[in-house]
């Protein structure tokens, strides 16, 4: 077995003959060499565009970063501002729950005053409520039946006896 290398051809016992067409030949030449001259310029322009499609996406980051930041910004110094303006009302609702105040204001712009003992008319409360009780499925007690709702019913008019 004969080993292939730059000696012989291979597979055959020949020698290989060293020649280039494009060393001897000046057109060949110059052909192969602006050939090799466009690859290398469409391998740089080729890279040129990649660095700069690189660029403006690191740039259009930084830019979107720098957007949010401000908006973040602007959010806390207008949650800051609610903060303040939520503190100032509700020291002023403090300052309008006194009673002593509720009351001049009542006599002083309204012109209010104290009911007189002849105005007074007491009444009593019953201490059941009479509003519809909702069960935890949201439905009122009156959907459980005609049967419930008169037992309801006659169960209210019970307590109101006693």
């Amino acid at each position: 077995m004969i080993k292939a290398g730059k000696q012989y051809v291979e597979g055959t016992v020949a020698k290989k003959i060293e020649y280039d067409v494009y060393e001897h030949n000046e057109v060949l030449k110059t052909k192969k060499i602006r050939k090799h001259n466009s690859r290398a310029k469409a391998k740089a322009i080729l890279y040129i565009f990649l660095l700069f499609a690189m660029s403006s996406v690191v740039i259009y980051r930084y830019s979107k970063i720098t957007e949010l930041n401000y908006n973040l910004v602007k959010k806390v110094a207008e949650y800051n501002q609610l903060k303040e303006q939520n503190a100032f009302l509700k020291a002023k609702l403090d300052k309008d729950k006194n009673l002593l105040r509720i009351k001049q204001l009542a006599e002083e712009r309204l012109g209010m005053q104290q009911p007189e003992k002849y105005q007074i008319t007491y009444i009593s409360v019953p201490k059941s409520d009479f509003s519809v009780a909702l069960n935890a499925s949201g439905s009122s007690k009156e959907k459980n039946g005609m049967f419930a709702l008169i037992l309801d019913r006659v169960g209210r008019f019970a307590r109101l006896l006693y």
